[in-house]
């Protein structure tokens, strides 16, 4: 460093003094030693917590009066949870109160609730190799809106085999008894009691405690396919479109009623017309016909 400097001082250029010397220019400059303070390296990040709130009339209320407040609704509400509690006491004390604030003091107090993790009922789908009917079927829900804003939902079921519709439910709303109602239809129709596969997306209908308590009595195993992955889903959702290009997109459906019948109408084409190249160009129910002779 010192004959470098000594370079520059008989006015060689400091960038030919570095090469000449093979040091880099960073190393001729002298390090700048930063000075950090005790007090402000060990101090905390944020502001402060302050130890009150405001309540009605923008009054400071005490944390101290909040944890009896807060006492108060847990022994009077043991079975909420902190967000309702937080609105207890913004309707009941006028305090103006955030959910973190309550989360912290209840915790201080020990008055919050046990974490519960809800689990999705049914297991994860895989590929399976099905050979046969009624190994595995698919389920699913088809939303169709009519001119005059009513919703005609489909919930159907396609077995992979035979690409054939085995059941439907055709109804103005989409709930777990509907779902259990088609299944039931279809199980029934098919003459199908044990050794079935169900599989569905992660809808709350098929997530259900109660859908899962239906599969378990009647021997179905159900299974729910990953999220974001409607692959897993293939046959049923290549219906869904199909009968939104050949039957929905041709009709302006008008209401509920025009609605069953033009799906149920088409369901009956698909499952007794309709031809199929993967099965041989014929209709579902000719190839179980034939597969069964």
């Amino acid at each position: 460093m010192a004959l470098a400097k000594e370079y520059t001082q008989k006015g060689i250029k400091t960038s030919r003094a570095c090469t000449l010397l093979q040091i880099s220019r960073s190393a001729f400059y002298p390090k700048k030693e930063t000075m950090k303070n005790e007090d402000e390296s060990k101090g905390k990040v944020g502001r402060p917590i302050p130890g009150f709130s405001y309540g009605i009339n923008n009054c400071i209320v005490d944390d101290s009066v909040i944890e009896t407040l807060l006492h108060e609704a847990c022994e009077r509400l043991p079975f909420y949870g902190y967000k309702k509690i937080t609105r207890i006491l913004r309707r009941n004390h006028g305090l103006q109160i955030n959910a973190k604030k309550v989360y912290r003091l209840a915790k201080k107090l020990g008055l919050l609730l046990p974490y519960v993790k809800h689990t999705k009922q049914g297991h994860l789908a895989v590929a399976r190799d099905i050979t046969d009917i009624n190994q595995l079927w698919q389920i699913d829900i088809k939303y169709v809106k009519a001119l005059n804003g009513q919703f005609i939902m489909l919930t159907d079921m396609i077995d992979v085999h035979s690409r054939k519709l085995v059941g439907r439910e055709i109804t103005k709303t989409a709930t777990t008894n509907d779902a259990i109602v088609a299944v039931k239809r279809a199980l029934l129709e098919n003459e199908v009691t044990s050794k079935l596969i169900l599989r569905s997306d992660n809808g709350p209908q098929f997530t259900s405690v109660k859908f899962e308590h239906f599969c378990k009595t009647n021997n179905i195993y159900h299974e729910l396919i990953p999220t974001n992955s409607p692959n897993y889903n293939a046959h049923i959702e290549s219906f869904h479109s199909l009968l939104s290009k050949e039957c929905i997109a041709w009709n302006e459906i008008k209401n509920f009623t025009h609605g069953y019948m033009l799906i149920d109408e088409y369901i009956k084409f698909y499952n007794e017309e309709r031809i199929h190249g993967s099965l041989n160009y014929m209709s579902p129910n000719e190839f179980i016909k034939k597969s069964m002779s």
